[in-house]
């Protein structure tokens, strides 16, 4: 990717760290993980470099090239996220636009549907509509989920290794790009993260939101992912699942999109010329 789309924005006395290829709407926003950054969707940005969209891939606080938040308990939470993504296409003037939020990215444009935001659609994955609070975690989560660093703010080198393998999946070898991202992540934005949505104390009840939310959603999954239930994604109660159906990825893990980029591209291609 080319260094020279990086740029940073302040945001409510918070510098945040983004990548921007193209100038004018339609516009694809992608959101990261937990853990990851920017540098992980260049696979998306090849593709897209010569379409009529624009693509836009921001660092959320304490990931990537971002700072570390400021105020920590009340910037790492889904709901804290999702306000800054906003203030960033706010502004950048960005209107006419998708979300594509993978794991946690796609929670918090989960978040920001809910709260109003101005998107024409959402593609997620790896990101089961649940939260805030414990009711279905058990059933969208596989037990593998907490067996990592995944909430863990003393994490080890060791356990941050591990926990790369297991978020890319079928991916060998990894880029060391992928590594350095989990290495840079503050830990105290995993930590507040997962006890805070776990703990339930504030954001949009997810469930409820995929009820009630008219826009399409795109959701897509690979088969091998360790962390999500697909039987949880088929059953959940989406108003607007865009083509009535659960993309899968055969033989993908986690990440799809860099596990296997080609068909996820296609599929993300389609989706935004059908809503933008």
């Amino acid at each position: 990717m080319e260094s020279k789309l990086i740029s940073e924005i302040e945001c409510n006395g918070q510098t945040i760290s983004y990548q921007r290829q193209g100038n004018d709407d339609p516009t694809l926003v992608l959101l990261h993980g937990n853990s990851g950054c920017k540098q992980v969707f260049h696979h998306q940005f090849a593709h897209f470099s010569h379409s009529r969209f624009s693509v836009l891939a921001i660092d959320l606080p304490g990931h990537g090239g971002s700072a570390d938040a400021i105020a920590p308990e009340r910037t790492y939470t889904i709901p804290g996220y999702a306000q800054c993504v906003d203030a960033v296409l706010q502004g950048l003037d960005i209107q006419n636009f998708i979300l594509v939020g993978w794991s946690l990215g796609g929670n918090i444009a989960l978040e920001m549907a809910a709260s109003g935001t101005l998107a024409k659609g959402l593609m997620i994955f790896g990101a089961p509509p649940v939260g805030p609070g414990m009711d279905n975690i058990d059933k969208a989560y596989l037990p593998a989920t907490f067996e990592t660093a995944i909430g863990d703010s003393q994490a080890g080198r060791d356990d941050i290794d591990a926990y790369v393998r297991a978020v890319y999946g079928t991916l060998d070898p990894l880029p060391q790009d992928y590594y350095d991202c989990a290495y840079r992540t503050h830990g105290l934005a995993r930590e507040i993260m997962v006890n805070h949505w776990m703990g339930g104390t504030d954001g949009y009840d997810q469930r409820q939101s995929v009820a009630r939310l008219s826009l399409p959603i795109c959701v897509a999954h690979g088969t091998a992912d360790p962390f999500v239930s697909l039987d949880y994604l088929q059953a959940a109660p989406w108003k607007n699942l865009w083509n009535g159906a659960v993309f899968q990825f055969l033989s993908t893990g986690h990440a799809p999109f860099v596990e296997d980029p080609d068909s996820f591209n296609v599929l993300l291609e389609k989706f935004a010329s059908d809503v933008l």
